[in-house]
């Protein structure tokens, strides 16, 4: 299969505290993987660095591309849902036309995601992102991010702040995602990463400790890992 994601030999520091550690790794077209971690394992500076936003040592390719030296090239291939939405002044609507217009995209399907997680898209879409409450952001987050066509569909906590409903409707549009898109997920509840992906990568402390089908590497991971991530018991 085409390796869609290649992380090369990929180390950073910060300060005294080394975050990665000569990490390598490959994903490829169609492959669905979770980075689970402690706090502080480097799943989230992984996620950040694939799509461009930490420098590291070592190379992030997306397709070929190399994201340090062609990320305006390299980031067409992802859709980006992160944990924390920015705090923008701009209308939701706006939002909306000007991300996916960009993209080719009709903005309208943005729309009528939002509306099936839940979104009175009526009552918040002159509304500036930044007003909205956690749960209705994070909405239109999964909505922007759903609605593109990019092979790659990158997401930290995508479900951290989605009520249960809007949570089972989101594992639904991701598992009707295309056959041959890929996604790559950060999280901290066992029970998203179950449904969500067939593939867990496990760091610890900065370094790749496991690899492999999610079952195995779930089974194997300490239950303290989940304890302490979630606050609940695995």
């Amino acid at each position: 299969m085409q390796n869609l994601v290649a992380i090369e030999a990929v180390s950073k520091r910060y300060g005294a505290v080394q975050a990665l550690h000569n990490v390598s790794l490959h994903i490829c077209a169609g492959e669905r993987v979770a980075f689970v971690g402690a706090n502080g394992s480097g799943k989230s500076t992984l996620l950040r660095a694939l799509v461009g936003l930490v420098r590291v040592q070592g190379r992030v390719l997306l397709a070929g591309v190399d994201v340090a030296k062609a990320p305006q090239i390299a980031l067409r291939q992802v859709a980006y849902m992160p944990q924390v939405a920015p705090p923008l002044e701009v209308p939701v609507a706006e939002l909306t036309k000007t991300i996916l217009m960009l993209r080719g995209v009709p903005p309208q399907r943005a729309e009528v995601i939002a509306r099936q997680l839940g979104v009175d898209w009526d009552q918040v879409k002159n509304k500036p992102l930044r007003d909205l409450s956690g749960g209705t952001k994070q909405k239109i987050l999964a909505a922007l991010a759903l609605a593109s066509e990019a092979p790659l569909l990158v997401c930290d906590e995508p479900t951290a702040n989605l009520d249960t409903a809007a949570r089972e409707v989101f594992f639904e549009l991701v598992r009707q995602r295309p056959a041959g898109s890929a996604l790559v997920l950060c999280s901290h509840r066992r029970d998203e990463v179950a449904q969500l992906v067939d593939r867990v990568v496990e760091l610890s402390e900065g370094v790749l400790l496991r690899d492999g089908p999610a079952g195995e590497v779930l089974a194997a991971a300490s239950s303290a890992l989940w304890a302490a991530t979630a606050g609940v018991q695995p």
